[in-house]
């Protein structure tokens, strides 16, 4: 019999082994620890691109006597670009073993429901956001892949509906590469470096921000050997300085950061129907990964 209650101290082990296997289906190679589903997972509020409650009662695990056969992780809060009074309701994460039967999917999104049922005024309810993942995990991406069918098809009957399909680039480093100076005069470069996980480079023409690029390094473990990556998370040129390649000076400028760093491979996420920022990445040398994304949404009732 399959039951469904609240992740124990006990349970993480078997998360920690559950997360890995899952991983390495995507073609992670690097195990999770204790340490990191407790720091990386359940005490991770989302940022920066999202403030979302650390709570208890959202970590349930679906279990069949001592077996772990997965987990789903609920929780309360709002997107950076929200409102700052927005509430909603977030399902982060739902991962099953590759045996577990589709009756565990069903109940652990059952689960999900009596979460967010005992919870008010929240906007909506939404699943897999690309801005609520983890920065261990995937590379920071919340979004349920492509090939997830028996999830897509439980969250179908759960009455969820798909709202946003997601793209994803990459643009590799073998070294250092040349920095392109912007065909404007005056611009001047401001750095800002909070930690040794993400830095943001501005663009300013006197007292005016004109451009933005905010870069995030995901976390590796020491014994870890896999390639270092870092997300574009944020790329922005106001529109009267477009097409003067201030864009690409930013981004050459915090490639050859990242490098230093040990990083040679940049991850951008993008929206299916934002045909402008793909045109974007492909100009500045990115190139369409094969895996896609998927966020889901259903009214809260």
């Amino acid at each position: 019999m399959i039951e469904a209650s609240q992740l124990r101290f006990r349970d993480l082990p078997a998360l920690a082994a559950l997360w890995t296997q899952v991983l390495a289906q995507q073609g992670a190679s690097c195990p999770l620890s204790v340490r990191e589903i407790e720091d990386h997972v359940l005490l991770h509020g989302g940022e920066p691109r999202a403030i979302l409650a650390i709570d208890p009662r959202g970590w349930i695990v679906a279990r069949r006597g001592d077996a772990l056969l997965g987990f789903v992780h609920c929780t309360v809060g709002r997107l950076q670009a929200d409102d700052p009074e927005t509430l909603r309701g977030i399902l982060r994460a739902l991962v099953v073993a590759p045996d577990a039967p589709a009756a565990a999917i069903k109940l652990l999104l059952r689960a999900a429901d009596a979460y967010f049922r005992a919870k008010n005024n929240l906007t909506n309810i939404i699943a897999f956001h690309l801005h609520a993942g983890y920065p261990r995990l995937d590379h920071g991406r919340g979004a349920a892949g492509h090939e997830q069918w028996a999830l897509m098809d439980a969250l179908g009957r759960a009455n969820y509906r798909l709202a946003r399909r997601w793209l994803f680039y990459h643009r590799d480093f073998a070294d250092f590469i040349p920095e392109h100076l912007p065909r404007l005069p005056g611009l001047t470069l401001q750095w800002e470096e909070k930690s040794d996980e993400g830095f943001t480079l501005s663009a300013w023409s006197e007292m005016k921000l004109v451009a933005r690029a905010r870069f995030m390094i995901f976390p590796r473990p020491p014994d870890c050997d896999a390639p270092r990556v870092a997300s574009l998370y944020h790329l922005e040129v106001l529109p009267d300085y477009l097409h003067h390649g201030v864009g690409r000076w930013l981004l050459e400028r915090g490639a050859n950061h990242l490098v230093a760093h040990g990083v040679n491979r940049l991850l951008e996420d993008v929206a299916h129907e934002d045909a402008l920022m793909q045109s974007r990445l492909r100009r500045l040398g990115f190139h369409e990964c094969e895996q896609r994304g998927y966020t889901y949404e259903k009214d809260h009732v």
